[in-house]
């Protein structure tokens, strides 16, 4: 009997509790079963017996296929931490020999885009890679990975996974919706916009025949967002509310929409339901990860839209406890130091700034440790420390900013960004020629991004050199009214 963790009925906690350790040793019983009838057959061995192999494995394909089959409703209902265990007895039980390559992609799509979902990143792209070696034109695969690689500051690998997710599966929204928000932060408005359109295009097509499709307005919503387009990504978001009343998500990212446009009273509303409705999910169940992550998500996107040092320090305090639940989590101690981050940021005293930026320091350095190769780890603590730089104004905190982002930059050696954010490290160590060379670099690497060029006349300015400041200016305003 399977029973369903996340519904669980407080009247008979012993029955299924009992119940459910029985489901969870299963595999182990299945293999201990088998074992029995190999160890107990007369004269030959499954090896050698094809009928008894034949029969092993379909037993073990049923319960594979069954603990999917469940994995996939988890999934949609967005209790991923039980899907991620459903898979995993998957993975253990599936008889690989026998089946097709293209179940076993999706098999391990599956179980990535779950590790994906609850921040495993590392082993979220392991078993997306292998997904894509056992079937080089799953889309759905290749899209989810190159969200952890934008994620990751690798967005030339991203835009490429997404490239291959559009030519594989042309009627796909998200790759082009992601696509878009990648161009866009480049400040390539002109692809940009021809694809968040398209996304848009998909999902209202996908609409038109399943007018309850949450994901379909998650999508479009998202792309309405990037094309700046509020009203109508708020209703959107409002008809996801629609759909699931109590999606923490949906209230988040309307929030998100809110802050936006500049709705206050209406952004810190849709957290703060966010973030009660979470709160009813922890006490329920004070030992899952699950309900921990949708309210830092809430605190954090509250925290950095409004800038308020309480919701800082309730994210920090959330991700203290998902360390504890989830250890050696990377993901966890990336977004705790970059809470901490903003927190220092935004510190309305010096030692409170101070303390912050010592938790920052520590986490960050503690993601590096856990993965020198993450380009947005050493991009984010060179950030720390150019903050800090302005803020203090002492010139080694810039150069240790500039000696992070420098490895940054190795990593992604095209991320026009962290040369800006290198640029401004230069430019408070008083190194203003290297500084010029990154905001150029940033500007040969995307054309059109405004804050680079905005970045370079203001330094020119500052360097008295009015021509250049006056026309780099000039470039930044109308890339911004396009």
């Amino acid at each position: 009997m399977k029973v369903d963790t996340a519904t669980r009925s407080l009247r008979w906690p012993v029955l299924i509790d009992v119940t459910w350790a029985l489901d969870a040793l299963r595999p182990r019983v299945l293999a201990l079963c088998c074992l029995f009838v190999c160890l107990s057959w007369p004269t030959t061995s499954v090896a050698t017996d094809p009928a008894m192999a034949g029969a092993m494995n379909a037993v073990s394909l049923q319960y594979a296929n069954e603990q999917v089959e469940q994995a996939e409703k988890e999934l949609a209902a967005g209790r991923y931490d039980a899907a991620l265990s459903c898979l995993d007895a998957a993975v253990q039980s599936m008889p690989w020999t026998v089946i097709s390559k293209d179940r076993g992609a999706e098999v391990y799509y599956l179980r990535g885009e779950c590790l994906r979902k609850t921040w495993w990143l590392n082993r979220a792209v392991t078993d997306l890679d292998q997904a894509i070696r056992l079937h080089p034109q799953n889309a759905r695969a290749l899209f989810s990975r190159g969200v952890i690689r934008e994620y990751r500051d690798f967005w030339d690998e991203a835009v490429a996974d997404y490239d291959a997710a559009v030519r594989f599966d042309p009627n796909l929204a998200l790759p082009y919706v992601y696509r878009g928000g990648v161009h866009w932060k480049r400040g390539q408005f002109d692809q940009a916009t021809a694809d968040l359109n398209r996304g848009v295009e998909l999902c209202s097509a996908r609409l038109q025949a399943h007018p309850d499709d949450f994901q379909a307005y998650r999508a479009r919503a998202l792309a309405y967002r990037t094309l700046r387009q509020y009203d109508r990504a708020l209703l959107d978001y409002g008809q996801m509310i629609r759909i699931r009343p109590h999606s923490i998500e949906a209230y988040v990212e309307r929030g998100r929409t809110y802050a936006k446009s500049k709705d206050k009273a209406a952004s810190v509303a849709d957290f703060d339901r966010a973030i009660e409705l979470a709160t009813v999910a922890i006490e329920r169940r004070p030992g899952e990860a699950h309900a921990y992550r949708l309210r830092t998500e809430a605190y954090d996107a509250k925290a950095f839209a409004w800038e308020q040092p309480d919701d800082f320090r309730r994210a920090a305090a959330d991700l203290d406890t998902l360390v504890r639940l989830m250890p050696g989590c990377s993901t966890v101690y990336f977004r705790r130091g970059h809470v901490h981050a903003g927190a220092s940021h935004f510190a309305p005293d010096e030692p409170t700034s101070a303390a912050h930026f010592e938790q920052a320091n520590s986490d960050l350095s503690e993601v590096i440790r856990l993965d020198r190769s993450l380009a947005a780890a050493w991009n984010e603590r060179g950030l720390l420390f150019t903050r800090a730089a302005l803020r203090s104004h002492r010139p080694e905190l810039a150069w240790r900013g500039v000696a992070d982002l420098t490895e940054a930059i190795r990593l992604a050696p095209k991320a026009a960004r962290i040369y800006c954010v290198r640029g401004g490290a230069y430019g408070l160590a008083g190194s203003y020629d290297r500084a010029l060379a990154d905001f150029s670099e940033a500007i040969r690497l995307c054309p059109e991004m405004a804050d680079a060029y905005e970045l370079r006349g203001g330094l020119n300015e500052a360097l008295g050199n009015k021509d250049a400041a006056t026309a780099d200016v000039a470039r930044a305003q109308e890339l911004r009214t396009r």
